[in-house]
């Protein structure tokens, strides 16, 4: 195990444990309950049909092709643009769980994910290896992050998402990297818009209508320097949050985006300048209520 790295497999939550007994047509259904799959691939004639997401980098997990025992990297990422997930508490999701062999019962639950191509990287040791990128919402990252439950949970269904489109069975014993948000490059990634839309299951109105009701946060970006700045510095008013833990901070290769829970606020800017994603930092002050974000800007 490299060093930093964290092993979060057998002490976590794991679906592929209750597949067994399944046949492969019911595993396949539930697979298609749980997951809405924004297809990424190169966009056809109709371009106009399509939307390009920028990822952010999350997080990076480590596992290996259980054919060919080469190692594999999942870039877990985050854009705005896709769709987050029901609110369901651990007790919920759990139960289920436990109705696994009763495929509907997940229909009211789907994981929106958009899953990118493989793409061939180096890895520290300067040894081959593959790679792919799986988008998920900034909130979506916020829950899995904070629930050890969600977490085994979304692993697993990514786990299927690569098996179902890529053919490639990975090693369930995965690792959560600690020092590395992502390996190699990511690339934008494109996905039908009609998809986005309309693979949302029907239960998720409510949070469409709390999404058009969150307001845009008074906000000031301040240039340090102000001629040739080496950070950006914003501080953004959110006067009806208390929390820390209710504030979601996205910061990509030029866009910032900083949503609550619940979603009273909502801010989506592009920015002038390149940041170093890396070394961005954010802090929430309980008493002003305001959140500041130190953004350093790349150098060229």
């Amino acid at each position: 195990m490299e060093q930093g790295d964290t092993d979060r497999t057998s002490e976590l939550f794991n679906v592929g444990s209750k597949l067994e007994g399944m046949s492969d047509e019911e595993i396949q259904e539930l697979y298609q309950n749980l997951l809405t799959s924004n297809d990424s691939n190169t966009p056809p004639a109709s371009e106009h049909n399509w939307s390009k997401i920028k990822p952010t980098p999350g997080c990076c997990i480590k596992t290996k092709n259980t054919k060919t025992n080469e190692k594999v990297f999942i870039n877990i990422c985050t854009s705005s643009s896709v769709p987050t997930p029901d609110s369901i508490t651990e007790e919920k999701l759990l139960k289920m769980l436990d109705n696994l062999e009763n495929p509907n019962q997940m229909v009211d639950y789907k994981v929106p994910m958009s899953v990118g191509p493989p793409h061939a990287e180096i890895d520290n040791k300067g040894n081959g290896c593959t790679a792919y990128d799986v988008i998920i919402s900034p909130n979506y990252l916020h829950t899995i992050n904070n629930s050890k439950i969600f977490f085994g949970f979304f692993m697993s269904i990514v786990f299927e998402a690569l098996l179902n489109k890529h053919e490639v069975d990975l090693e369930r014993k995965w690792i959560l990297l600690k020092t590395k948000k992502f390996l190699g490059s990511l690339d934008n990634q494109a996905v039908r818009k009609q998809t986005l839309i309309q693979e949302l299951p029907s239960s998720t109105s409510p949070l469409v209508s709390e999404v058009a009701s969150a307001k845009k946060p008074k906000f000031e970006i301040v240039k340090e320097p102000e001629n040739d700045p080496d950070f950006l510095i914003a501080e953004i008013k959110l006067p009806e949050i208390k929390s820390a833990k209710s504030v979601i901070v996205d910061v990509g290769e030029d866009r910032l985006v900083v949503c609550t829970r619940p979603k009273l606020y909502e801010l989506d800017i592009f920015l002038p300048y390149s940041l170093v994603q890396e070394e961005c930092g954010s802090q929430f002050n309980i008493q002003s209520h305001i959140l500041t974000i130190t953004m350093p800007v790349l150098k060229h």
